[in-house]
């Protein structure tokens, strides 16, 4: 029986917050909260994000992004994810954005493909 391949890079939890922060600080810093537009906005962060992270040199790895973006900052929020996990070689990464007008978090995960 053969020996399950590791990742030549392991997806390091700290480079992506530092990443997905800065994204989130150049693309939201003046951004006030509007409704009709989040749809698109979290959309074009979500691909932002996952095209920066195809660029870091993760190879094998599969990246979702959750986005998530609220104008309440005082209201309880809860989120839960479940999943099947490698924990050698599968993480997370997340990074919260608030300005006067939003609050953005966004979650990257990464599953390597064995």
């Amino acid at each position: 029986m053969s020996e399950i391949p590791l990742p030549k890079k392991i997806f390091n939890c700290q480079e992506i917050k530092t990443c997905m922060h800065d994204i989130l600080h150049r693309n939201l810093h003046d951004q006030q909260y509007d409704f009709n537009q989040c749809n698109l906005l979290t959309k074009n962060l979500s691909n932002i994000i996952k095209d920066s992270l195809k660029t870091l040199g993760y190879e094998r790895y599969k990246f979702i992004v959750q986005i998530f973006i609220s104008q309440e900052q005082n209201e309880s929020l809860q989120m839960i994810c479940r999943s099947y996990w490698d924990s050698k070689t599968d993480q997370f990464a997340q990074s919260i954005y608030i300005n006067q007008f939003l609050i953005c978090i966004a979650t990257a995960f990464a599953v390597f493909y064995y």
